[in-house]
């Protein structure tokens, strides 16, 4: 696949690779992310070495593809990016992005999303994407808009948390 369709002037969007286990460590144990990530549990490094060991990018095989956010000047690694629940026959998915928090309110997550989705449509051919914002996180839904999403409807107790009510939001 040609790389143009996984990066912009400022981002990269690469493949999960074993370096990145710690980073991923520090990511996936983040509590305050694990109601909206519809995360329970820790994951050990273990797993996720295990995971990133065995990743093959095949979103047909597995019904997800991740890749990871990087800033273009140094390849550091700032977010990463997952499209997932694929249905190959509707051409439909789910979208979600994380940005480390050092590295938010700075517009990486308004171009991840972009660079995902221009990826989903010419790569995968991708008819729809969905993505899925707590009512109260503001923040996240403004991304959504700004990156071209546009609100499709409120889904009331979607989430088992504080949270009483979920922002959805199709491309």
């Amino acid at each position: 696949m040609p790389t143009e369709f996984l990066q912009n002037d400022t981002l990269l969007l690469r493949a999960v690779e074993l370096s990145d286990v710690d980073t991923l460590y520090r990511w996936e144990n983040d509590t305050s992310q694990w109601a909206t990530a519809n995360t329970h549990a820790p994951y050990s490094r273990q797993q996720l070495w295990n995971y990133a060991n065995d990743y093959d990018g095949n979103i047909y095989a597995h019904g997800s593809i991740r890749f990871i956010v990087c800033q273009k000047a140094d390849g550091k690694a700032i977010g990463t990016i997952d499209i997932y629940d694929f249905d190959p026959a509707n051409m439909h998915a789910t979208i979600g992005v994380y940005i480390s928090t050092a590295h938010r309110g700075k517009g990486y997550g308004v171009q991840a999303l972009q660079i995902a989705t221009f990826y989903a449509r010419q790569c995968i051919g991708m008819k729809q994407l969905i993505a899925i914002a707590a009512a109260d996180n503001a923040a996240s839904q403004a991304m959504l808009v700004k990156a071209g999403y546009n609100h499709c409807g409120t889904l009331p107790h979607w989430l088992r948390s504080g949270n009483a009510h979920i922002y959805a939001a199709t491309e």
